[in-house]
C-alpha cells in the first residue's frame, strides 16, 4: 500500500476557506512537523509505503494530499478546486502523477471536484459526495472516466465540507455521521452499500458515530492493513485496532490523518 505525502513546510493557516480555520489560530510549525512525523512512523510500522510531492511555499494547504485526485489504478481525476486560494496546486500535482505513469484525467473547468477528500472506494463501489465542495455534474463524470459504479451523498453540515470529514471507509467496515448528510441520500448510499456487500457475499461492520466523535475526526481516519490510524482518542469500540496520532495542529485547518494522505 503505497501512500502519497507532502510534508508540512509551508503549513499554514493563511485563510478561512472551512469553518474550523481561524487566521487568529495558526498551527505551530514544530508541533505540526512532529504530528506529521508522528503518523509517517504509524503508517510504516502497519506496513505502509511512503511517497513524497515536493511542497511549495504558495499552497499551505498542499499538505492535504488527498485532495490532489481521485484514484483507480494508474487513472488519476485531478481536481479542479473550489477556491483560488487551492487551484494553483493542480498542476503542481499533475506534474508528480504523469511522472509516474499515471493518466490524467481533467473535468470541465466549471466543474469542481476535491479528488479523494469527497471520493471513497469500497472495493469498486464508489462513495461520491457533493454540496459545499464538489459539484454534483462531477459524479457521472468521474463514474464514466474510471469504469466504475457510484453514489452520491449531500452533505449538510459545514463543519463536515468533504466527504472523508464524515465518513470512513475501509475493506473491513464503514462508519459515518448521519447529522453531516441528507437523510435521503444517506439511506440511498447505505441501501446500495448493503446491496452490495449482499450481492458479494461480504461481511463488514457499517456504524453510526456521534457528534463528539464526529468534531474529534473519527470518520478522517487512514485504514493500512487492518490498522487504523486515527486522530480521535474517543474512537471507542469503533476500531478494533486503532493506533491514535495527535493531528490537533492539522485540524485548526479542518484535516487530520485521511486528509493529509492520498493512497496510490
Amino acid at each position: 500500500m503505497k501512500i502519497l505525502l507532502c510534508a508540512p513546510d509551508f503549513f499554514d493557516v493563511r485563510y478561512e476557506i472551512n469553518p474550523w480555520m481561524d487566521v487568529e489560530n495558526t498551527p505551530q510549525t514544530l508541533k505540526a512537523f512532529s504530528q506529521w512525523r508522528n503518523m509517517i512512523d504509524a503508517i510504516g510500522k502497519a506496513g505502509g509505503i511512503i511517497e513524497h510531492i515536493r511542497p511549495h511555499p504558495d499552497f499551505p494547504d498542499m499538505v492535504f494530499t488527498a485532495n490532489a485526485g481521485l484514484i483507480k489504478g494508474k487513472k488519476v481525476v485531478l481536481s479542479n478546486f473550489k477556491y483560488e486560494e487551492r487551484q494553483g496546486e493542480q498542476p503542481l500535482f499533475e506534474e508528480w502523477f504523469l511522472k509516474k505513469g499515471y493518466q490524467s484525467i481533467l473535468l470541465p473547468d466549471e466543474i469542481h471536484f476535491e479528488g479523494a477528500g469527497d471520493g471513497l472506494f469500497f472495493r469498486d463501489l464508489l462513495f461520491l459526495g457533493h454540496g459545499f465542495r464538489t459539484d454534483k455534474e462531477s459524479h457521472k463524470m468521474i463514474g464514466e472516466c474510471l469504469g466504475v459504479d457510484y453514489v452520491s451523498l449531500e452533505l449538510t453540515d459545514p463543519r463536515f465540507y468533504h466527504l472523508d470529514t464524515c465518513m470512513f471507509i475501509s475493506d473491513e467496515q464503514v462508519c459515518f455521521y448521519a447529522d453531516a448528510f441528507t437523510p435521503e441520500s444517506l439511506s440511498a448510499a447505505l441501501g446500495k452499500l448493503t446491496d452490495y456487500v449482499c450481492k458479494e457475499n461480504l461481511s463488514i461492520k457499517i456504524s453510526a458515530v456521534s457528534e463528539s466523535q464526529a468534531t474529534n475526526f473519527i470518520c478522517n481516519s487512514l485504514a493500512v492493513k487492518g490498522t487504523v490510524i486515527t486522530p480521535a482518542n474517543n474512537h471507542g469500540s469503533v476500531f478494533s485496532r486503532a493506533h491514535v496520532c495527535d493531528m490537533s495542529e492539522f485540524m485548526k485547518s479542518g484535516g487530520a490523518v485521511k486528509c493529509l494522505t492520498l493512497t496510490l
